[in-house]
């Protein structure tokens, strides 16, 4: 398996830094959830005019960017454009084309009021298939992050009923299921070959908030994640994603980064 971290991990740093702390501990890529305190990196120079730049930057310290994180929902409940999603699909496809990047990470989303839940799945659907055409296009592929609507395994491969792994996968984001309720274990084999890429993390449930912690200080089954994933043949990404950029209080990232570079090394 091989080893990343999330730009939520560590919002406040600079490109250099992230960089070279990746690079210190073993980590072999970089998933950008924002750079600072823009979360759209295909809005910043650093992944537009400068593209070059900063690719040669991970090629030096042999950093592969394996996947873009957008914001794309495919059900939103506030309404807003479907026409905004597929622009910001579309900026994201770019990049990944030019960093030879596999993977964008989308999100199912919620229901709006009022709308069935046959309506709404039908809908999700249809919008999933043009996100999919737009990927293919561009060489990449997109991934429904258990969340949301779709945090469980059942109901994410409903998402996905009647396409095949090689049109759109899965993002395992070990916390949504287990909190819905699904053992690992479980999770791990109802994906199969849908399973093209793992969020690790660990929590602590604070009144209605995920508090992160470091990995295996919270109440999240992380070394029964990745014994399932190991058992499973899973050969793919792990991406660290304590989400310091949402939660003040989540561990540092020059605490957090090297301990999970040091718990993953130990468990597999």
């Amino acid at each position: 398996m091989k080893l990343s971290v999330s730009t939520l991990t560590c919002p406040d740093w600079p490109l250099e830094r992230i960089i070279a702390a990746a690079a210190e501990y073993g980590i072999g890529g970089i998933d950008f959830r924002g750079l600072q305190k823009e979360i759209d990196v295909t809005r910043l120079i650093a992944f537009t005019v400068h593209l070059d730049q900063t690719l040669g930057m991970l090629g030096a310290a042999n950093l592969a960017m394996p996947c873009l994180k957008t914001s794309v929902t495919l059900l939103a409940p506030q309404g807003q454009r479907w026409e905004a999603m597929m622009e910001e699909c579309d900026r994201y496809a770019e990049l990944a084309a030019a960093a030879g990047t596999p993977y964008l990470r989308i999100f199912g989303g919620q229901a709006p009021d009022g709308l069935e839940p046959s309506e709404a799945l039908s809908l999700a659907r249809r919008r999933l298939r043009q996100i999919v055409k737009l990927c293919h296009s561009r060489g990449c592929r997109p991934l429904i992050e258990t969340h949301d609507d779709w945090a469980t395994a059942p109901k994410v491969l409903e998402l996905l009923a009647g396409m095949t792994p090689d049109g759109a996968g899965v993002l395992w984001d070990i916390e949504h299921p287990f909190r819905a309720g699904e053992k690992p274990a479980d999770t791990v084999q109802l994906l199969g070959e849908f399973l093209a890429y793992v969020h690790i993390k660990d929590s602590v449930r604070a009144g209605e908030r995920n508090r992160p912690t470091l990995l295996g200080e919270g109440e999240l089954p992380v070394a029964e994640c990745v014994r399932a994933l190991k058992e499973s043949g899973y050969g793919g990404w792990i991406c660290l994603e304590t989400e310091k950029r949402w939660y003040a209080d989540a561990p540092d990232p020059a605490e957090s980064i090297p301990q999970f570079a040091a718990y993953m090394r130990k468990t597999t």
